[in-house]
């Protein structure tokens, strides 16, 4: 594997409630003591809060239908393969929440006080992983930009973090972020992938079946789907 600089990003915490309303599915007659167990988390949440990323500028490679190499590490995913087809240059990341928010409980027997404390701590993640989106498409210079995260699709399983992880080897540890047997990452509200040039508005959501999925960004497509894994 080629040695290439890593980058981090200490990425301010941004917490907008009503996003975490949406998430908690609040609507008009719906609870107002989530509301507010919600909120009570989010104020300490911000306080507590250090989320981070690392990344790095890498160099893509298409092998076969199936394989792509970034950076001499292999990566197996015919979706993949087909959005890096023309694209040498990604940006592989890792980002999260940070350990001090991770470490943030609610009460094991308190449904509801989970509940409100999981949605902050996901919004304050999807937040840094947008933020860290806007920052590469203007460090690198790319004006329009997608991305793929490992386990989002059944095309790309959740152990392909392993080889992601590869890319930054020690790094990991500036983030605190570590990678399970599994291909599961600690903290849980972390997020790795890969950010690419796209003029094309591809979100990997259109791929994904599972419809009552609370983070899905878009429709899914099952002949966008067809056409990926033809």
């Amino acid at each position: 594997m080629s040695s290439k600089e890593i980058y981090q990003v200490e990425i301010p915490v941004q917490l907008d409630i009503d996003m975490v309303a949406k998430r908690l599915q609040l609507g008009r007659g719906k609870s107002s003591r989530l509301e507010e167990m919600a909120r009570e988390f989010a104020g300490t949440a911000r306080s507590l809060a250090h989320p981070a990323a690392i990344f790095r500028v890498s160099r893509s490679r298409v092998v076969d239908d199936s394989t792509v190499e970034i950076d001499g590490v292999v990566f197996t995913s015919r979706v993949l393969v087909k959005l890096l087809r023309d694209q040498e240059r990604v940006v592989p990341f890792i980002a999260t929440i940070g350990k001090e928010l991770d470490e943030m409980y609610a009460p094991p027997r308190d449904m509801l006080q989970q509940f409100a404390l999981d949605a902050v701590k996901t919004v304050i993640l999807v937040n840094a992983v947008e933020y860290l989106i806007e920052y590469v498409k203007e460090d690198c210079h790319i004006p329009k930009a997608a991305l793929m995260n490992p386990g989002e699709i059944e095309d790309w399983y959740i152990t392909e973090q392993k080889p992601l992880f590869k890319l930054f080897g020690e790094a990991v540890k500036g983030i605190g972020v570590s990678l399970t047997p599994g291909g599961a990452m600690k903290p849980i509200k972390s997020r790795s992938g890969i950010i690419f040039p796209n003029d094309t508005g591809f979100v990997s959501c259109r791929l994904c079946n599972q419809l009552s999925c609370p983070g899905r960004q878009a429709e899914y497509d099952p002949e966008m789907k067809k056409q990926f894994l033809s």
